[in-house]
Formats: C-alpha cells, sequence, structure tokens
C-alpha cells in the first residue's frame, strides 16, 4: 500500500512492471504519484515545478 500526504488525495507508491528478454521477465520497479495535479502543485510546489499547470477558470473567457 502507499504513503498519504497532507491530503487524502495524494498517494506515494511503487509499481512494478515485468519485460520479457528471451525466454525469462526481468522485473523493474518504478514509484508512481497519484493524484490531482492542483492538490500535488499546492502541497509541492518545489517539487512539480517542471508541470504546467493552467485551470478552467484560467481558460474561460472573462465575463461581460
Amino acid at each position: 500500500m502507499g504513503v498519504t500526504y497532507g491530503n487524502k488525495a495524494i498517494k506515494v507508491y511503487t509499481k512494478t512492471k515485468h519485460f520479457k528478454s528471451g525466454n525469462t521477465y526481468n522485473a523493474k520497479m518504478y514509484g508512481v504519484i497519484e493524484g490531482p495535479v492542483h492538490m500535488m502543485l499546492k502541497y509541492f510546489p518545489k517539487e512539480f515545478q517542471f508541470i504546467r499547470h493552467e485551470s478552467k477558470r484560467s481558460l474561460r473567457p472573462p465575463k461581460k
């Protein structure tokens, strides 16, 4: 099971993928961060500064 940070919506866990090479399968482990982008940017701004994210509100035309 993964670890939750700050809010229950952000989950950090590992995932194993198997790749076939010849007659054997090699396991490769990946780190996974799962959750809504706006929450990840809110709670971990330094770690996710590589993400460029625009909210729907900023994309809407202004009211007039």
